[in-house]
């Protein structure tokens, strides 16, 4: 299987080479003729035909619970004709300061500010909300969108449902709530979860090569060269993310996962950057949860053509569900044969879904209902593809540990 292949290159000259994924291929599918095997159907059990059942599933995504400190603050701005500016940060819960001795949380004072002052100075106070519960639960929904193959209620949505029950929006983030709001929708499934911690702290330039050593090994002393781009402030943000069953209220998916942003190397850092860099960190550590939730919301179509080379080295297969549904070039998809298995002991039937050792891979022919893709295997694996076999989506990929540290 062709892969892409990703070059570094780093401060000096210094160059890394780094497997990304498959490489989606130009085809031209009409090339290649339909063959008598082409035309060949699967013959699906009874027992297995609910496989093909379309149903998309109702994915509510609700605020995130905010246990951190940052929350409501009051910023009080100072602008001396322009040229002079103070900032002091000031909440009745929280406070930062940061600058190369640390970062100090609790009451920020003034005793730093200039004494330079020109005559004319104005004064701004303003109330600053940091809604991080909120911002979590919005990086959730366009972390879902992307998987596709659902269907998702928003915020904006619960609220309608919200004002025609009298529900409070205050109580979605606890979670029996938001199972009662979620049966109310009709949806399936709930995502939520909570904002555990924020931790902000100066990064030294050793520290941060010693980090691409640690998850690279050899590789990671050439990556280390670049690693000046992370030395400043780093805020780190770690969050828990739950999907619910909306219908029974168990959790069916739980995980803790991290992210992490570069704030700068500015010696004071003020309140709207910290903020903006933790509601960038969260989205960062939402892409761990990529691989489970795809596989969680398995995105699932079946095979309405097939067209095979000649010498029958190689087939292209037509699927159908495309960009619609969250389909992209480059994505692989497993194809699965069923089989109706009888229990020898109660007499009832199942059904067996068994992956075949091939791999559909999206070419760049993909259009809104449909998508061709290469089928690669073994050359006699390849032919026991037949029109009407379902095909699943291989769980997507998470961060890497590059983008981790860089």
């Amino acid at each position: 299987m062709s892969r892409k292949k990703k070059t570094i290159v780093l401060a000096g000259g210094s160059a890394v080479l780094l497997a990304c994924g498959p490489t989606a291929k130009s085809i031209d599918p009409t090339a290649y003729p339909i063959t008598e095997m082409d035309r060949v159907k699967v013959d699906i059990p009874d027992t297995c035909r609910v496989a093909y059942e379309q149903a998309v599933p109702k994915v509510a995504v609700v605020d995130f619970a905010n246990n951190t400190t940052f929350d409501l603050a009051k910023v009080v701005q100072t602008q001396a004709s322009g040229t002079v500016k103070r900032k002091e940060v000031h909440g009745g819960v929280w406070g930062v300061t940061a600058g190369p001795g640390g970062v100090g949380v609790g009451h920020v004072g003034g005793s730093a500010s200039r004494t330079d002052w020109k005559r004319q100075a104005q004064t701004v106070s303003r109330d600053v909300n940091a809604k991080l519960g909120e911002s979590v639960a919005e990086a959730v929904v366009t972390e879902v969108a992307n998987i596709g193959g659902l269907k998702i209620y928003t915020r904006r949505d619960l609220q309608k449902v919200l004002q025609e029950q009298k529900f409070q929006m205050s109580g979605l983030v606890d979670p029996n709530t938001a199972v009662q709001i979620g049966q109310l929708a009709g949806v399936k499934y709930i995502i939520t979860g909570a904002v555990n911690n924020v931790n902000i702290k100066w990064v030294d330039l050793s520290d941060a090569k010693g980090a691409a050593k640690s998850l690279f090994g050899t590789a990671g002393t050439v990556l280390a060269a670049g690693a000046s781009t992370q030395e400043g402030w780093n805020v780190s943000v770690d969050l828990t993310v739950k999907v619910i069953d909306a219908e029974t209220g168990e959790i069916i998916f739980s995980k803790k996962v991290d992210g992490r942003e570069v704030l700068g190397k500015t010696l004071q850092m003020n309140y709207d950057a910290i903020i903006g860099g933790i509601k960038k960190a969260s989205a960062e550590a939402l892409e761990d949860i990529r691989p489970e939730l795809s596989r969680l919301f398995a995105l699932r179509g079946y095979i309405i053509q097939l067209r095979t080379a000649p010498d029958k080295s190689s087939r292209y297969a037509l699927i159908n569900i495309g960009t619609k549904n969250g389909v992209k070039e480059g994505q692989e998809f497993f194809v699965i044969d069923f089989q109706a298995v009888t229990d020898p002991i109660t007499g009832k039937s199942s059904c067996d879904q068994i992956k075949l050792p091939v791999t559909l891979v999206i070419s760049k022919q993909v259009q809104a209902d449909k998508a061709w893709a290469v089928v690669e295997g073994d050359k006699n694996q390849i032919m026991r593809v037949k029109l009407g076999q379902v095909v699943e989506r291989k769980p997507l990929k998470g961060q890497s540990g590059l983008k981790k540290l860089f």
